[in-house]
């Protein structure tokens, strides 16, 4: 009996110890993850045989490519009252060729499950496409025919004009695109980013001209090739040189010259925008550009003082004072002079407050608030630490060699940010933002109400000039 009730309840086998883990502090602040090596991927080049200079990246990742051809010629190189020539002839570029009028160029490329477009900046302008490699020849074979045989039909032309004349239109009403075109007049005057288009200079553009300043502009000379995703530069190349080999040469085209002048006193430029509800800012000037010694210094300054969410720009007109979404400062580049701008759409009732924190902080980086040291450290992490994965895709890689070609920078110029990032001290952000921010006179661009806003506005006791929305003086009665 007791046998059997020993072989009916064996012995229980005693569970295992399983040690647990020490109780997460939350009040201590995690450590930093280790940081890894950062080495962009590896481009290649060749060059065809008439000299059009071929950059690949390669990725095989995914069965995809983008190819891409960027041209030096862009806005800058408009014609005196033709401004919107670039834009056009880019925008006509595709809308047919010697083969495929817009409608058979769209169906070809759908038939491939590729995607071809072109569109003109201020300094450059592209010509793309991208697919799945297995159809990189047929679609190499259209990109090919508009690159070289675009014919600028006048019946598309008459179509795009209108919607190039409703655009220009409606950005006139537009408060923030209001602000950064009367802003870019400020600080360029008629010259390089302060000219723009206007109903009368679309109105007096034309097929025969889109054409002749294509011909004159897109050519090899001009332009660099690139390749990005799952192809070999031994694949592609001989794919190229068909297609692209004999692309006439041309003239090469030089960077422009532009002179820029700095504002020589704070001034407030207003724009009334009648019942606005929020008041759009932009304030600036010109900073050194990225081929500067203070280069490093003066980006991790601004990036401290507006360069992200938990800069103090934003820290203070949106989270603590509550009068904006949002409050950013950048640096912009160009083949001018770099420039910095401070930038934020406020509540209307707000404006001249607005303009005043701002001034404010400026002021306070030289006096009560220098940087820190702990903030120079948090921005470094930031910055550092999610730059890598800005060239997770192989596109933000053919980015930055089509800046770098454009704009002369070093070849080594984005692999060796982390670098530079990393060697900036608290003394050389002080002084580089101390130095060409903060102790220097702005221009700064008021759109809203100013019904509302005037009085208040000359209260900061500051020059104030009234624009219309083209950047022109008002004269006062």
């Amino acid at each position: 009996m007791l046998l059997s009730l020993l072989i009916a309840c064996p012995k229980k086998t005693p569970e295992p110890v399983v040690e647990q883990p020490p109780a997460f502090d939350r009040s201590v602040v995690p450590a930093p993850l280790e940081r890894r090596e950062f080495k962009l991927p590896e481009a290649q080049e060749t060059t065809l045989s008439n000299g059009l200079r071929v950059v690949l990246v390669e990725d095989h990742e995914l069965p995809l490519f983008d190819v891409r051809i960027v041209n030096r010629a862009g806005s800058w190189t408009d014609p005196e009252d033709r401004e919107g020539l670039a834009v056009a002839s880019l925008d006509m570029v595709n809308e047919g060729t010697k083969s495929y009028d817009a409608v058979a160029l769209s169906s070809a490329l759908r038939s491939l499950g590729s995607s071809l477009g072109s569109r003109s900046h201020l300094d450059s302008s592209s010509i793309s496409c991208s697919g799945l490699t297995k159809n990189l020849e047929p679609t190499l074979d259209l990109l090919a025919e508009v690159v070289l045989e675009p014919t600028f039909p006048q019946a598309d032309w008459e179509r795009i004009q209108k919607q190039s004349l409703q655009s220009v239109e409606a950005s006139r009403k537009d408060p923030s695109d209001i602000a950064s075109r009367v802003f870019d007049v400020v600080l360029y005057g008629d010259v390089y980013d302060g000219r723009f288009r206007t109903v009368d200079s679309i109105n007096a553009l034309d097929v025969e001209q889109m054409a002749a300043w294509y011909a004159e502009h897109w050519t090899a000379s001009n332009s660099v090739l690139l390749v990005g995703g799952d192809v070999t530069l031994e694949s592609v190349t001989p794919l190229l040189e068909e297609r692209f080999g004999t692309w006439s040469l041309g003239e090469p085209l030089a960077a422009p010259i532009i002179e820029v002048a700095q504002p020589t006193e704070t001034t407030i430029y207003a724009v009334h925008k009648a019942d606005a509800a929020q008041s759009v800012i932009r304030a600036g000037r010109f900073v050194p550009d990225r081929l500067s010694e203070e280069w490093n210094d003066l980006y991790l300054g601004n990036t401290v003082f507006g360069g992200m969410f938990t800069a103090r720009l934003n820290m203070n007109l949106r989270e603590d004072k509550g009068w904006t979404y949002g409050a950013r400062s950048t640096i912009w580049h160009g083949y001018s002079a770099s420039g910095w701008m401070a930038y934020t759409s406020v509540v209307a009732d707000q404006t001249a407050p607005a303009i005043a924190e701002l001034l404010g902080e400026l002021k306070g980086v030289e006096t009560t608030k220098p940087i820190s040291a702990d903030e120079v450290a948090y921005m470094k992490s930031s910055r550092i630490n999610g730059y890598p994965a800005r060239f997770e895709g192989v596109g933000a890689t053919l980015d930055q060699t089509s800046n770098t070609w454009l704009h002369g920078l070093p070849e080594d110029f984005a692999e060796t940010f982390i670098a530079r990032v990393d060697g900036v001290t608290v003394e050389g952000a002080q002084g580089a933002f101390s130095t060409h921010v903060a102790s220097q006179p702005l221009s700064i661009v008021v759109v809203g109400d100013l019904e509302l806003n005037r009085e208040a506005l000359a209260g900061l006791g500051l020059p104030m000039v009234e624009l219309d929305v083209e950047g022109a003086p008002i004269e006062q009665e």
